[in-house]
């Protein structure tokens, strides 16, 4: 039998084979190795300032694992919703990948501290604790000792957004102060309680005096009389003023 008749009766055979080991091919390649022929690898979807759940049903849909990261305050962004996701949106990932999420509590709100009754370093310090600012001071007279806080804009228990600023209302001292006797104190003590009254203190010597260094020995105006804040006080102090 020549080559020709061999290869005629070969032929169907060889077709056979061909086309079994192609379908055992595919077989095996789609039912035990798909990932090797059938890419997996998808876009991630954008889901930054949707709400939770709207995210996570947009992830299952698209093939990935939603996952919630951490939750955390944000200045702008409404309570409930992605501020930030991992991956990027749009990045190519294998499908069933997690997808990590961080969720919005909203801004934070702190209650604004009573401030009423303290001074203003103190309301200042409180405000601060609070996460707070101060804002805009206003003096007005009144009976309230001068540098006291007698209001405070929002009120006490105001919850407001962190930062806010917070307006005080301070008190300048009553319009006449009675003169108080620091004859006896010391320079020091003398200044820093006619200072804190509103007073402004000036300083004599009195060099013959026979009481302890740096005792105040007169003043003027005399203690007892009703004095307009913001007036010199004068204190004589015996022998000299130490450093």
């Amino acid at each position: 039998m020549s080559w020709r008749g061999v290869a005629r009766r070969s032929l169907p055979f060889l077709i056979t084979g061909t086309v079994g080991f192609v379908i055992a091919y595919l077989i095996v390649a789609f039912f035990i190795f798909p990932a090797t022929i059938i890419p997996t690898d998808i876009k991630v979807p954008a889901v930054i300032g949707l709400t939770e759940y709207n995210a996570e049903l947009l992830i299952v849909r698209a093939g990935f694992r939603p996952k919630t990261r951490e939750k955390t305050f944000h200045a702008s962004a409404a309570e409930g919703t992605v501020v930030r996701q991992s991956p990027a949106p749009k990045s190519v990932e294998p499908k069933g990948s997690v997808v990590s999420l961080d969720i919005s509590l909203g801004q934070r709100e702190e209650e604004v501290p009573t401030v009423v009754g303290l001074t203003f370093a103190q309301a200042e310090l409180a405000l601060d604790n609070a996460g707070l600012d101060i804002g805009q001071r206003r003096e007005i007279g009144n009976e309230a000792p001068r540098g006291q806080v007698l209001a405070s804009d929002p009120p006490a228990g105001t919850r407001v957004p962190v930062p806010t600023a917070v307006n005080v209302i301070v008190s300048t001292g009553p319009a006449t102060i009675e003169m108080p006797d620091v004859t006896g104190q010391t320079a020091s003590q003398a200044r820093s309680l006619l200072e804190q009254l509103g007073f402004r203190a000036g300083v004599k010597v009195d060099s013959f005096s026979t009481m302890p260094l740096n005792t105040v020995v007169a003043q003027t105006p005399a203690a007892g009389k009703n004095t307009k804040a913001g007036t010199r006080v004068v204190i004589t102090v015996s022998g000299a003023v130490s450093p």
